[in-house]
């Protein structure tokens, strides 16, 4: 298939399986794994953890064998995870789905932008991060309708059916997927090792080519340390916070599904501003969007961790969602066009590397304060980390760009 048609409808297929999954994951956890806080924390400390140990193993492997192949696998272990996960509802086995998807979401992650990347081109791959980000939430909102209506039955349920939806759209890869911008070396002269080593080593020599990848590479670890405070802390503090309302006979998991459907259409919203009113082939244009984007996404988490009532809490978790939801194609636009063809998964995998490292770190830390003092310091403290952001996005801007080859 025509890989910009095949990136829309996989795009939207996932974000579709995906919401399924992860709208009752962790009331999932909570009420049928019986997880209790500590317990939740170390689950995501592993898999954050793993994705640090396997991001630049695979983003090489990536480079010298097949982005098309990364993916692939990649898309299977992530569906066979949370197959595992909910066959097994018990600590130790959700430990393991952990570390099975953390390993999946790393073949995916640097090896399917480079993959897009070297299929259209540079100058089109931003346009198409963002169309296939609005392809994603469509799916995302069917999804989240699906997740609630199975949970009335189980909450195993729509765990069950996006995981083996996952699995079946690896298979759709293997079918229908190409790989034509990219050329492997070829298999009798390879020696695998030796080309990751290499390919490495390549990486390596980008960031003291270019200093612009250092900063990069903070602005990357410092949103990592404050998502990790945002993405654990939501639930808890909306259940502390304030008393859910009934939904007439729909069980309270529905509010989740509630949540999710506003946060997919904010996001769906802000995405399409994005589109239409930032010019990627503008790089000036593109790194002062992506500061004002941090700068008002920490504002409304600070806003959201100190105001009262219900719907102010929701109103500002959704704007920042939304606003969260148009910087991310934004930035792997904004990676992309700083990196060299040659290594560009391995320092994309470099980057996500980066993250895991912020959320790894950052993480522990936030939910400290959240103990010790109380949850809304905690998140206030997070949104806090995005300061220094805005300084580097401006240093960013001004370097030449990384020559791309």
């Amino acid at each position: 298939m025509d890989s910009e048609r095949f990136y829309l409808r996989a795009s939207a297929a996932y974000g579709l399986f995906w919401s399924t999954i992860v709208t009752v994951s962790l009331v999932f956890m909570v009420e049928v794994a019986r997880l209790d806080p500590l317990q939740m924390v170390l689950v995501g400390t592993v898999l954050e953890g793993v994705v640090f140990v396997f991001e630049v193993p695979t983003g090489l492997l990536a480079d010298a064998v097949s982005r098309r192949l990364s993916v692939i696998v990649g898309h299977a272990l992530t569906g066979a995870g949370f197959l595992m996960m909910v066959a097994f509802p018990a600590f130790w086995m959700i430990l393991a789905s952990q570390v099975v998807w953390g390993i999946g979401a790393t073949f995916i992650s640097g090896a399917y932008a480079a993959w897009v990347t070297d299929e259209v081109g540079v100058a089109a791959s931003g346009s198409l991060f963002l169309r296939a980000a609005q392809w994603g939430q469509v799916g995302s909102a069917i999804g989240i309708v699906a997740s609630v209506t199975l949970a009335q039955v189980s909450l195993q349920l729509p765990i069950a059916v996006g995981a083996v939806g996952i699995l079946a759209l690896s298979l759709a890869m293997a079918a229908w997927m190409r790989e034509t911008g990219f050329k492997p070396v070829p298999a009798a002269g390879r020696n695998t090792w030796q080309a990751m080593g290499a390919t490495f080593r390549a990486g390596v020599r980008e960031f003291k080519i270019a200093p612009v990848l250092g900063v990069m590479l903070a602005i990357v670890l410092i949103y990592g340390a404050f998502s990790e405070g945002l993405d654990r802390l939501f639930t808890p503090f909306l259940l502390q916070r304030v008393t859910l309302p009934p939904l007439g006979p729909l069980k309270s998991v529905a509010w989740w599904g509630v949540i999710a459907m506003v946060s997919t259409l904010a996001s769906l919203a802000a995405t399409a501003f994005a589109r239409r009113f930032v010019t990627a082939a503008e790089p000036g244009r593109l790194t002062l969007a992506l500061g004002l984007l941090t700068a008002a996404i920490g504002v409304a988490v600070a806003a959201m961790a100190n105001v009262g009532g219900f719907t102010l809490v929701l109103v500002f978790y959704w704007l920042a969602t939304g606003l969260r939801a148009a910087r991310s194609p934004l930035m792997t636009n904004w990676l992309n066009r700083n990196l060299p063809s040659h290594s560009r998964a391995t320092l994309l995998s470099m980057m996500s590397q980066g993250d895991a490292i912020g959320q790894t770190l950052g993480g522990p830390v936030i939910g400290y304060v959240a103990k010790r003092l109380s949850i809304a310091l905690a998140l206030t403290g997070s949104a806090l980390l995005l300061t220094p952001t805005l300084a580097l996005y401006r240093l960013a801007a001004a370097p030449p760009r990384v020559g791309l080859s």
